[in-house]
């Protein structure tokens, strides 16, 4: 008999409003304890909503890759993005998501990478270049300009180095926003809004049905959320779409000739042989999409790589010794093999920072997982951060150590216990991009120039929707050429 969801287990630090407080003052926290639990699956509540958490590699794995097709976007994740990605790849569902993965995918394709090291080279030989000699920078301002010119570059055949400050703040804005309101009572009377809504729309009576669908329409934009109808966050939201459609409508001036996404994008047919396209606002859906994601997973994890190789000098001098022997030219051909240490570093930074800490998910129907029944419209949620933290698949999991990630040990690990980017179908389209990227731009910055990151301080994450690192991450940079 599968078991009942009352007779889970109730994951650690709930009080009469359930779980909402501790999410909100201890996010970490609370997904670390998570992460000494044995049960597979625990409760969770938020206000008078149940939720589950599955707490090990086995049912992430189930949910996220066997039955992908019983679930959903949660309806919470689709309001806190809606005005930033609308129905872009990352929350758009059913059909429409089907169709975009298949126009996009051909464009991260593994041959396609190689045509992108040029860019990611480029970008990091310029920041390097416009940072004076002994210069002291903060390693997230500098992250971040490198990632949004490969992402300006790659996709909209462009150049951000002048506007990438003003872009940086609006998107801190805007992602800041995600992240205070993850735990927000407000985002949960929405969401049981929106699932009343929905019920009134598959009810019998066609005034019913009326009402449901116009409250469904209504409720899809986070309506309820105070931050969401601030002017900062209106103006940020503002600046994003604006330059987005400024590169659309410079590429449709000039035509559909260059070879950059933004291109391939506009001129995409679907394969399934109809030849439909995007029009121009799922286009722009899907570049706010691919901008956002493409540029900020990458400027984080690079921000904490630096930081963890400051102190960890040995495998600092690992990397170094990869840097060294690296061809940061960017005509040069990349060989992934040649970073395979500095990928490692890369991959253990993801892991101990993960960028997504929780991936939400709904029932589409009732379905027994991690052998619990579970209704319809059931949230459940992954926890990348959680399932980082296990000792049972990451042993002395507080510990910086790269070569959990040599090829053996990679190997013999479950497939789901490492998934910043997720896993499964809705896995990021990214995610090789990203891993690509991130070696090189940290060899191309090592092999020109000591970057030794100020450690008096233990830098912890912030809250934000992306795991960014709390504070500025201040380094002296100098140049080893001018050194010497």
């Amino acid at each position: 008999m599968p078991t009942l969801p009352q007779e889970l287990p109730i994951a650690p630090g709930a009080n009469l409003f359930g779980h909402l407080r501790a999410f909100d003052e201890d996010r970490l926290g609370t997904l670390r304890g998570l992460s000494r639990m044995s049960a597979p699956v625990v409760r969770a509540r938020f206000l008078h909503r149940e939720v589950y958490v599955v707490n090990s590699a086995e049912t992430t794995h189930e949910l996220l890759v066997e039955r992908a097709r019983s679930f959903e976007k949660s309806p919470g994740i689709r309001i806190l993005l809606r005005d930033l990605a609308g129905e872009g790849l990352f929350t758009s569902e059913g059909e429409l998501w089907r169709r975009q993965r298949r126009l996009m995918a051909p464009l991260f394709h593994a041959e396609r990478l190689g045509e992108y090291t040029r860019a990611m080279r480029f970008e990091a030989h310029r920041a390097l270049d416009r940072v004076g000699h002994g210069a002291r920078v903060d390693l997230s301002r500098e992250m971040t300009r490198i990632t949004m010119g490969v992402v300006a570059s790659t996709l909209f055949g462009t150049d951000t180095a002048v506007e990438a400050d003003a872009l940086g703040e609006a998107l801190t804005a805007a992602l800041g926003f995600t992240g205070d309101a993850l735990a927000s009572p407000w985002l949960s009377l929405q969401i049981m809004l929106v699932e009343l809504a929905e019920a009134a729309r598959d009810g019998a009576s066609p005034r019913l049905r009326r009402l449901g669908a116009w409250g469904d329409e209504v409720l899809r934009a986070p309506v309820l959320l105070p931050g969401a109808r601030s002017p900062r966050f209106r103006a940020a939201i503002a600046a994003i779409d604006r330059t987005v459609q400024r590169f659309i409508d410079t590429r449709r001036a000039q035509g559909l000739v260059r070879g950059d996404l933004l291109t391939k994008l506009l001129g995409a047919k679907d394969p399934d042989g109809s030849g439909a396209g995007m029009s121009d606002r799922q286009t722009r859906d899907e570049a706010k999409t691919l901008f956002v994601a493409g540029h900020e997973t990458t400027a984080t994890a690079l921000t904490w790589a630096f930081y963890l190789l400051a102190r960890h000098p040995a495998a600092r001098a690992r990397v170094q010794a990869e840097a060294d022997a690296f061809d940061a030219r960017p005509d040069a051909q990349h060989e992934p093999s040649s970073l395979a240490y500095t990928t490692r570093v890369f991959k253990e930074a993801l892991r101990l920072y993960p960028p997504l800490v929780m991936i939400a998910r709904r029932a589409v129907e009732p379905i027994e997982l991690g052998g619990v029944a579970l209704p319809a419209r059931a949230i459940v949620f992954a926890c990348p951060y959680a399932l980082h933290f296990r000792e049972e698949l990451f042993p002395e999991p507080d510990r910086f150590e790269p070569d959990r990630f040599t090829p053996e040990a990679e190997a013999a690990r479950h497939k789901s216990a490492w998934i910043p980017f997720g896993v499964g179908p809705r896995v990021c389209i990214g995610n090789h991009f990203a891993l690509l990227e991130g070696p090189i731009v940290l060899a191309a910055w090592m092999k020109r120039a000591t970057v030794e990151v100020e450690t008096s301080r233990v830098i912890e994450p912030d809250r934000f929707a992306t795991l960014r690192p709390k504070g500025e991450v201040w380094a002296r940079v100098t140049r080893r050429e001018e050194a010497a």
